[in-house]
């Protein structure tokens, strides 16, 4: 009788452990899919709206312009009035916070990469003679560069845009050739993203 007793209570003890596992094994999968719930709607930042990507980008275009016109010696555009805290209102206009711009021309470090001199025609019979260089970022190899970039190609571009056409006259200026220069290494650093700052004249022969 004692024997029946104690296989009873064996039975019902390894029917006890074969349900927790059965438990358990229910549980599992319940708490993994939870996990990854969790992680997919509390975990993650939830993708920024329509105006938070336009004003990222607002800011991005922003950075490059000023950096882009420092670098050329040009006047940095103006912030947003969102940006310099400037409020305006119906009888006066107020500014509650400083504008961050950087207003000193960014030290220029990296090597330059001279580009072979092109000829082109002015007004009437005269042409012009230029060679340029474009200043690389810091660490850039001028011989890569050539051959994995196109900086070169858009800077020529730029200068047969910039020049082909213009009288004699008008180029022996002295000042108009510099803020000529200036606008065409502000474009040429904007159409690069940045990677090309600026780039001077090398050659400028007119005949």
């Amino acid at each position: 009788m004692a024997e029946g007793v104690e296989e009873s209570e064996a039975a019902e003890g390894e029917k006890k452990k074969g349900g927790a596992k059965k438990l358990i094994i229910k549980i599992v999968p319940l708490v993994l899919i939870a996990l990854v719930i969790a992680k997919m709607t509390v975990l993650k930042p939830p993708p920024p709206t329509a105006a938070q990507a336009a004003a990222k980008a607002t800011a991005t275009k922003l950075a490059l312009d000023t950096k882009c016109a420092l670098a050329n010696d040009m006047k940095p555009p103006k912030l947003p009035a969102e940006a310099t805290g400037t409020a305006k209102t119906d009888t006066a206009t107020t500014t509650t916070a400083a504008t961050t711009t950087p207003t000193t021309k960014p030290e220029l470090k990296g090597p330059v990469l001279e580009l072979d001199s092109k000829t082109m025609n002015l007004d009437g019979t005269h042409f012009l003679k230029i060679g340029i260089s474009l200043q690389l970022p810091a660490k850039a190899v001028p011989d890569t560069v050539k051959t994995t970039e196109n900086w070169s190609s858009i800077a020529s571009q730029l200068v047969l845009d910039t020049f082909s056409g213009r009288s004699f006259a008008e180029l022996s200026n002295d000042g108009l050739r510099q803020r000529l220069q200036h606008q065409i290494g502000n474009d040429v650093c904007e159409k690069t993203a940045g990677e090309v700052e600026t780039l001077y004249f090398i050659d400028f022969v007119m005949q």
